[in-house]
């Protein structure tokens, strides 16, 4: 992946625009109304070019995804070289299933340093499988030397050992290096990028109604008739048979089928962080386990199957492990 996508990727979610990348083609982040012929059409090649090279399934796009664009046909020139990491440094392709967090573990390394090396990234949760990922050797943070910059001023800037820099990055004199240069900064915490991180990880995290109707339920103790109660555990919402039920937040779909518990037909997702959102009484079941699911993507119908006295969703909120009041997530 290029040095351009490691080091501003946020640049690119703001503007939209295409970078230079290895291998021979440019990254766009996907806008609202984008769709693949206006891309075809803006880069002169073509929808099929688009859908092989990126290994579509569907030709529908989702802002925020990332699209790789062929860069001879789009540009017509041929790629520069991309410069390399420093030594002790390797690539990691992104699998399906694999997380930040899994990567922490596998590679025995901290959040700090796996962004770090990777201070671009767009998101700590939702990053696309298929991309390419720097793992470092230990604790530090990546740059790119820039014009007229020297390892001076990046001791100055980033308050770094001069020896330890000269070191890491195998540098024997001024000579050995160059513009662009990938330089990596032992000890250094990417501050900045871990707060831009956490921000954008907040917004992300949000949950969305999962479907609009009249609510006949909430959380929370409630009283059945006759002196007795139970705690509800989720907010009825009633709508009619069929209405589409959307997922209130991105994720793994963790179970789909019949509860013997009272909610029929069940959707459980898991999101990222651990939490869960439970979708009950489904008239039709739309999504398969191990299915991945973006945030408002439809995961079932309205129905009244289990114990039910009419159409309507059962929708819970877990974090921790236990339930909580969805109210207090939905926006």
């Amino acid at each position: 992946m290029a040095h351009c996508l490691r080091l501003l990727i946020l640049i690119l979610a703001l503007t939209g625009t295409v970078v230079m990348a290895s291998g021979a083609y440019a990254l766009l982040v996907v806008q609202s109304g984008d769709t693949l012929g206006a891309i075809a059409q803006r880069y002169a090649i073509s929808v099929d070019d688009l859908i092989e090279f990126n290994r579509l399934s569907s030709t529908s796009l989702h802002p925020g995804d990332l699209l790789k664009v062929p860069y001879v046909a789009a540009m017509g020139g041929i790629a520069e070289s991309d410069p390399l990491p420093p030594p002790g440094f390797r690539w990691h392709i992104l699998q399906p299933g694999e997380t930040i967090s899994s990567l922490m573990v596998r590679y025995n390394l901290s959040l700090a340093a796996i962004v770090g090396a990777n201070p671009g990234i767009s998101s700590l949760d939702r990053l696309p499988v298929g991309l390419e990922l720097l793992i470092p050797p230990g604790e530090g943070m990546m740059v790119a030397l820039e014009p007229e910059q020297t390892v001076l001023d990046l001791v100055k800037i980033y308050g770094v050992s001069p020896v330890a820099l000269a070191r890491a990055n195998q540098i024997g004199s001024p000579a050995d290096l160059r513009p662009g240069q990938l330089l990596f900064l032992p000890g250094v915490t990417p501050r900045h990028a871990l707060d831009r991180l956490a921000e954008v990880r907040e917004r992300e995290n949000t949950y969305i109604w999962p479907v609009h109707g009249r609510l006949t339920s909430f959380f929370g103790p409630r009283r059945l008739g006759m002196g007795t109660s139970n705690f509800h555990s989720g907010l009825d919402i009633a709508a009619p048979t069929g209405t589409p039920v959307v997922a209130a937040r991105a994720g793994t779909v963790t179970f789909a089928g019949w509860s013997n518990r009272g909610f029929g037909n069940l959707v459980k997702i898991r999101h990222a962080g651990g939490a869960e959102t439970w979708y009950a009484h489904f008239s039709r079941i739309l999504v398969t386990v191990g299915q991945q699911v973006r945030q408002g993507e439809v995961v079932g119908r309205i129905g009244s199957t289990g114990i039910s006295t009419g159409p309507h969703l059962h929708f819970e909120v877990h974090e921790g492990g236990r339930p909580h009041d969805p109210l207090r997530f939905l926006r």
